[in-house]
């Protein structure tokens, strides 16, 4: 790796285990890792700050596709902007038909509150994707981690891992 890594750029992504992945990956070669919320907030912000002092070459770049519609892709947004980070690879909209199961109130709540981010011209909230970019003004303003919503906490229940669709690998 330390050979391809003297020619292109190459990231940490999937790989990130812990907080000794990047340093070790920058032994490497490595010039930079994905900011990933499911990995850690704090890990992060501490792979940012580290890439600001290594200084020149040394990036982090930002993913999430599994984060969905509501809260999980409201907060990784946030954290994306405070790191600074203007181009993020968001695909977990794309694999959940908008808000999915959630009650209509709920997604009618969120379109309300941050109608910059979602569009419910189809009837279910979506995220409003212009040009390829999402508008972040309503979630940087609101009170609290990047929501002025919350979801339904009395209709969720817990996965039946029995239930087709439900992340039965058995």
């Amino acid at each position: 790796m330390t050979a391809l890594a003297a020619e292109i750029a190459l990231i940490v992504d999937e790989s990130d285990a812990d907080y000794g992945v990047f340093p070790q990956a920058r032994s490497l070669g490595y010039a930079g890792i994905s900011s990933k919320t499911c990995k850690g907030v704090y890990r992060a912000i501490l792979n940012a700050a580290r890439a600001k002092h290594w200084g020149e070459g040394c990036f982090i770049t930002g993913e999430d596709l599994t984060c969905q519609a509501g809260l999980a892709v409201q907060q990784d947004l946030a954290l994306v902007a405070m790191l600074g980070l203007y181009h993020v690879e968001r695909n977990g909209h794309h694999y959940v038909d908008g808000f999915g199961a959630a009650p209509a109130a709920e997604q009618a709540g969120f379109a309300a509150a941050h109608a910059d981010l979602y569009d419910k011209g189809s009837g279910r909230s979506r995220l409003r994707i212009a040009g390829g970019d999402i508008a972040l003004g309503s979630l940087l303003d609101a009170t609290g981690f990047a929501s002025a919503a919350a979801p339904d906490w009395a209709s969720l229940a817990p996965m039946d891992l029995n239930e087709p669709n439900q992340g039965n690998v058995a």
